[in-house]
């Protein structure tokens, strides 16, 4: 396997994902470290990442995780769920430039296939942890690998609700499911739980929310002054763009907030919009049914834009 030849001829290895880490993303970094760590005990292995949901901390690595790349030399580093360079976290750019071989791991159909020297991407796959575990041999997988796999798959296919989930994402959920991973623990204390903070302040976000154009689209944006009030971070608004989607006869959801000193834009769209076009007229991008942008104006001065550009496509899809 490409994957196994790589990791085997390296001395160190650093792995990173993209910038305020989702589930996939700390999902597929750890489910590589867990991978590496089992089968690789020599070699040197180092996950950087951001911040991410203390929920993610039950799977095995997560404590070992520094926040930022130290400097150091690679021979090998990973970047995973990641499809520009403008979005690598933990200084992972950086590293990139430095590091001997580079390989990308990703789903993203954005992903221009040159941001390293060996690009595996699959935009069909519901996740970046999908991929990876394509690449891994079966038998080397354990239970902690698999439990990193499971939470990445869950959180990128919306627990089994996205059209990206395939046939083969539930054939893969079955083979972790037999390697013993904790699934009901998981997506109980992952997926469908938050904390206090941000059940509050996704609670505001969903009482400030408004219908448009006939009721095919909802909205909601909160301020670093929000924020402020809630005491939270934009860690505890990783789930309220999922929440908005939930409301019934919506075709498009999205949702601004701050986050490192600009405000991002998450899309999400069930069946006719394709999200990836709009974020990607804001400099993002990501799949047509899941995509994020971030802006510099205020919430207010894009939401009519955002608009007329889900309005044309919706037009569009009638004429």
């Amino acid at each position: 396997m490409i994957l196994d030849n790589m990791i085997s001829t390296a001395k160190n290895i650093a792995i990173f994902g993209h910038v305020r880490p989702d589930g996939d993303c700390i999902g597929s970094c750890l489910g590589l470290y867990n991978y590496i760590i089992e089968n690789y005990p020599e070699i040197d292995v180092q996950v950087f990442a951001e911040p991410f949901p203390e929920s993610f901390r039950l799977l095995n690595g997560a404590d070992k995780i520094l926040p930022q790349y130290d400097g150091r030399e690679i021979d090998l580093a990973f970047l995973l769920d990641t499809s520009s360079l403008d979005r690598c976290g933990a200084c992972a750019a950086e590293a990139l430039v430095r590091a001997k071989r580079t390989c990308n791991i990703d789903h993203h159909i954005s992903n221009p296939l040159n941001l390293c020297d060996k690009n595996i991407v699959k935009d069909q796959a519901s996740s970046a942890s999908e991929v990876l575990y394509t690449q891994m041999i079966a038998d080397k997988v354990s239970q902690n690998t698999a439990n990193c796999i499971y939470l990445g798959i869950v959180h990128d296919t919306g627990a089994f609700k996205f059209s990206s989930t395939g046939k083969r994402t539930m054939n893969i959920v079955g083979d972790l499911i037999g390697k013993n991973c904790e699934f009901s623990r998981i997506i109980n204390e992952t997926y469908y739980t938050r904390t206090y903070k941000a059940t509050r302040i996704t609670g505001f976000a969903m009482e400030n929310s408004k219908l448009a154009l006939e009721g095919k689209v909802i909205y909601s944006f909160v301020t670093p002054e929000d924020l402020q009030h809630f005491d939270a971070t934009p860690i505890d608004l990783s789930s309220t763009i999922d929440v908005l989607r939930e409301v019934g006869g919506t075709e498009v959801a999205f949702f601004i907030y701050p986050a490192n000193g600009q405000y991002k834009i998450s899309f999400r769209s069930n069946y006719i919009v394709d999200v990836n076009k709009i974020a990607a007229a804001f400099g993002g991008g990501g799949h047509q049914k899941a995509a994020g942008a971030s802006i510099s104006g205020t919430p207010e001065s894009v939401i009519p834009q955002l608009l007329a550009m889900i309005q044309e496509q919706l037009q569009k899809s009638i004429s």
